[in-house]
């Protein structure tokens, strides 16, 4: 098609619009700027910006119907300066090319007028929304983050490496309800104001401690991501708002301190429930599951954290060598479980062990789990934290399925009894070593000390049975000098469990209160001192 180069003038405009088709197609290249033309070809004449092997239609001079043309551009003067902008756009990014003619000509005037500046902040936007909306696309979601940190973090070798038990706290921590809107989504579309959100509102309905350690592992996942997967996980660029999200709540230290009667008084409201529906909570036959209570009796008497406490593997649960028609036994535990990460062992007095059994022989799923306190999960699966915390929760009427209700009971005030955790019977522990002129007992058994050497995970069943008793038989061998102090503990031990276990057996006289109506039940106890005594009732 041939070209005429010339100035593209106003009047040049009046007098080819005046009859812009008759001459048929041709093209005019514009001699007062570089690389546009007017091209008329069959019915339209459009502006065309040549450049780079790139040609743009920058809009229409003249069409069949005007009226119909959304992009009519009849000005030469914003032609040339559309194509300038093109030329800048073409040279600096061209996806904003399109959005940017589409903003343009959707303000233009009847002549093709509109302000160059504010359609390329248009199109700043759209362009920016859009790869945005890429970058999610390949950004990792929250739960891949928190699943790369536990698995990278938990690798032998690293600097820092996380225990087992962090590592259910962090999965603990993100399984929270609050969570569940965002755990699926990429972590670019996360921003403080959703972190502070989650902040709140776990404050609000689980207290100051949970939402600080919802603050601190979130931090802690994300922090790990942006400094070792920034690029893989979509990070690059963004700004790190978590290290800006903090708490400014205190926790007050906690004095609550369960005496040895409201201590028997719960276990003996909880072994009632076994058999009995709890007020309130409906859907389910009984109040509590064997296993949960035999857990949860293990936690009382043992005073040892709920985490690690039921983390007790059922090979580390041996006779006590050397004092096994006493009827004493012994746990272990390997290291990298208790607080400080050392391994723990523990006398078990005979009226202890003999309780414990009764209950644990009790439940649905026992025999072939290696835990000592299994879950009916499954056989890799031991009894959760939140299963024993959970007891005192229906207890006193604080769980979900009960909170609100009308016909929900505070069995645990009823009774005369102050709430408590399970944490807070270290504190009951403390106490009643002190009375019983022993205070360096309590440290004893809620410390952590003991190398054991060779690991579990390397051994065989038969040479993990064999390290078992050896193991044992060497530290007893100086026991109240040793490390382990396990004779301190011992005489610990057997005060504080016939201390609780006295606590429970006096209700046989007195009775516990079972529902709103005042019903006084003295029920007929297991008594650890009379194993068969139960059966021949049975």
């Amino acid at each position: 098609m041939a070209s005429t180069k010339l100035s593209i003038t106003t009047g040049f405009m009046k007098s080819f619009l005046a009859d812009p088709f008759s001459e048929g197609n041709r093209i005019y290249t514009d001699a007062e700027t570089k690389g546009m033309e007017l091209r008329v070809q069959g019915k339209k004449a459009a502006w065309i910006s040549r450049y780079k092997g790139r040609m743009i239609t920058l809009g229409y001079a003249a069409v069949p119907d005007p009226k119909k043309e959304r992009w009519l551009l009849q000005s030469p003067v914003y032609a040339r300066a559309l194509n300038d902008h093109i030329r800048y756009l073409i040279d600096n990014d061209e996806e904003l090319i399109d959005p940017f003619l589409l903003n343009y000509h959707a303000t233009a005037d009847e002549i093709g007028r509109a302000d160059i500046r504010k359609a390329q902040a248009k199109a700043e936007e759209v362009v920016a929304r859009v790869r945005g909306e890429l970058q999610h696309e390949n950004a990792w979601t929250l739960q891949q983050a928190v699943d790369n940190f536990i698995e990278k973090r938990s690798r032998d070798g690293k600097k820092k490496a996380i225990k087992a038990s962090y590592a259910d706290e962090v999965r603990s921590v993100f399984a929270r309800k609050e969570f569940a809107d965002i755990i699926n989504a990429p972590i670019t579309k996360l921003n403080s104001t959703i972190g502070e959100n989650i902040r709140d509102a776990v404050e609000k309905n689980s207290g100051i401690s949970p939402s600080k350690k919802a603050v601190s592992r979130l931090r802690a996942v994300l922090t790990y991501t942006y400094e070792n997967h920034r690029g893989q996980s979509g990070l690059e660029g963004r700004e790190p708002w978590w290290l800006m999200l903090s708490t400014d709540t205190v926790i007050k230290p906690r004095k609550r301190r369960p005496e040895i009667e409201g201590i028997g008084k719960t276990l003996a409201l909880a072994a009632y429930f076994l058999d009995h529906r709890l007020p309130g909570r409906v859907g389910v036959q009984h109040g509590l599951r064997d296993n949960v209570f035999a857990a949860f009796l293990w936690i009382v008497l043992s005073g040892q954290r709920q985490g690690a406490g039921l983390q007790l593997k059922a090979a580390n649960l041996t006779l006590y060598p050397g004092r096994e028609e006493d009827g004493w036994y012994l746990a272990q535990w390997d290291e990298g479980i208790q607080k400080n990460g050392r391994c723990f062992a523990l006398p078990i007095p005979p009226r202890m062990a003999t309780a414990l059994r009764y209950y644990v022989d009790k439940a649905k799923h026992t025999g072939s789990s290696g835990w000592a306190f299994p879950s009916e999960d499954g056989d890799d699966v031991h009894v959760s934290r939140s299963a024993t915390l959970a007891v005192l929760r229906r207890l006193a009427a604080r769980d979900n399925l009960m909170k609100g209700k009308q016909e929900a009971v505070d069995l645990l005030a009823l009774n005369g009894v102050n709430y408590f955790s399970p944490h807070d019977l270290r504190r009951a522990i403390t106490k009643t070593m002190d009375e019983a002129g022993i205070p360096g007992g309590a440290s004893a058994v809620l410390a952590h000390t003991i190398d054991a050497g060779k690991q579990e995970k390397d051994m065989s069943p038969e040479e993990l049975a064999a390290w078992v008793r050896n193991r044992v038989a060497a530290i007893t061998g100086d026991s109240y000098g040793d490390i382990q102090h396990l004779d301190l503990k011992s005489e610990a031990m057997l005060v504080w469990t016939d201390a609780v276990l006295d606590a429970w057996n006096q209700v046989r006289d007195e009775g516990i209160v079972v529902d709103q109506n005042g019903t006084l039940v003295a029920i007929d106890l297991f008594d650890p001192e009379e194993p068969e005594k139960e059966k021949k009732a049975a």
